[in-house]
């Protein structure tokens, strides 16, 4: 009898700790989860359901719905009364709510934005109750029977990092999606020098970060200064928005601060051409215009046309100079436009990686590790 008691009060002891420690674990994750990894998705949402009337809390949101989730975890377990092996199981509607509510694409931003969410997940909640009141009845002795302290253990922790994993796995993760939703978080708050540098070290940035990333630039007035410091896989194309990818920051957000758009069928190029020779774009547009024949590598079109359009200063933009130096650089017959003694030292640096590297293999990524910041890289790699 003493032994039964005693075996009774340890097993009522680890059920609290249990109960506490996975109360803590689950606390930490949800907060971690929405506060670290889907704060943009979180904010975008707030934005869009409060059309951006209100202001988001991104660690006081996070609490709330921590908070929300362990009273629905109470409840489902009050109402199931789980034991044993399986008393973590109480959190899996907690866990399926956290996933459903981060599973968001950028369908958000349009009309018509229905969620397959609304129908499948009642359904699974639904499943999840009858199977847990069959499971109850069927396996009830199995359960309330005592068990050995560590197993317990080992069975709802190995069931809770399930969960865990279930939860990553629903909610959106998709990298280039959140980079696109911090990049036009900062933008909406004018933190130009934050917005160009979200995903600084990504090799691979999608066509909308690309172009969201030079908008930033443009608004801080750096485009000419940081804009080869980053990948560039799309040409003159990457300095417009992609009207697939619907963000905050549309299309239409870009050509209203150029001051005009593009015609049916016309290319970004063309584009930038016309609105800087018909003068119909702002003053914001010399600058792409000579950004895109750098991405399109006519230098000697930017030579051209820097010499055209723009007036030269003491402070001319990184790249500008290191285009101007290379131009001069391929054409020893031009007149000099820089006498640079900077530049100078760190061509002869490049000159010399070239010469070490030349015909070996992965030449240009080799290159690119030393000097891939450098327009003249981009140029000739």
């Amino acid at each position: 009898m003493m032994f039964e008691s005693r075996v009774n009060l340890h097993k009522q002891r680890t059920a609290r700790i249990l109960t506490a420690a996975c109360g803590l674990l689950f606390s930490a994750f949800s907060i971690v989860y929405l506060y670290l990894f889907q704060k943009d998705l979180l904010e975008a949402m707030h934005y869009t359901l409060a059309q951006g009337k209100t202001e988001y809390s991104p660690l006081g949101t996070a609490l709330v719905i921590t908070l929300v989730l362990l009273l629905m975890r109470w409840g489902v377990n009050a109402l199931l009364g789980l034991k044993g092996i399986v008393r973590e199981l109480s959190y899996f509607p907690s866990f399926l709510v956290l996933g459903v509510i981060t599973d968001v694409d950028y369908s958000i931003y349009q009309e018509g934005f229905s969620d397959k969410w609304m129908w499948l997940l009642p359904l699974l909640l639904i499943v999840y109750f009858v199977g847990m009141f069959m499971l109850r009845r069927l396996f009830r002795g199995l359960f309330d029977v005592a068990s050995d302290g560590g197993r317990i253990v080992t069975c709802n922790l190995t069931i809770f990092l399930l969960l865990c994993f279930m939860t990553t796995g629903i909610g959106n993760t998709n990298i280039h999606f959140h980079h696109g939703l911090a990049v036009e978080s900062a933008l909406r708050r004018a933190s130009y020098s934050e917005a160009r540098q979200v995903g600084y070290l990504v090799m691979d940035p999608s066509r909308s970060l690309t172009a969201l990333r030079a908008y930033a630039m443009s608004k801080e007035g750096t485009l000419g200064e940081h804009l080869f410091e980053y990948p560039q896989y799309y040409g003159a194309e990457g300095l417009l928005i992609d009207a697939d990818e619907v963000l905050r920051v549309t299309p239409d957000s870009l050509y209203t601060y150029l001051g005009d758009r593009p015609r049916e069928g016309e290319s970004a190029m063309r584009f930038f051409q016309r609105i800087c020779n018909e003068e119909t774009g702002n003053h914001t547009t010399l600058e792409y215009y000579l950004s895109a024949l750098l991405l399109e590598k006519q230098l000697g079109k930017f030579y051209e046309s820097f010499h055209t359009l723009y007036t030269p200063g003491d402070n001319l933009p990184h790249y500008y100079k290191e285009a101007l130096f290379l131009y001069e650089k391929l054409h020893p017959d031009v007149e000099p436009t820089l006498q640079d003694e900077t530049l100078e030292q760190e061509w002869s640096r490049y000159q010399a990686s070239k010469e070490e590297l030349a015909g070996s293999i992965g030449e240009g990524n080799f290159m690119r590790r030393i000097h891939g910041n450098t327009y003249w890289w981009y140029y000739q790699y």
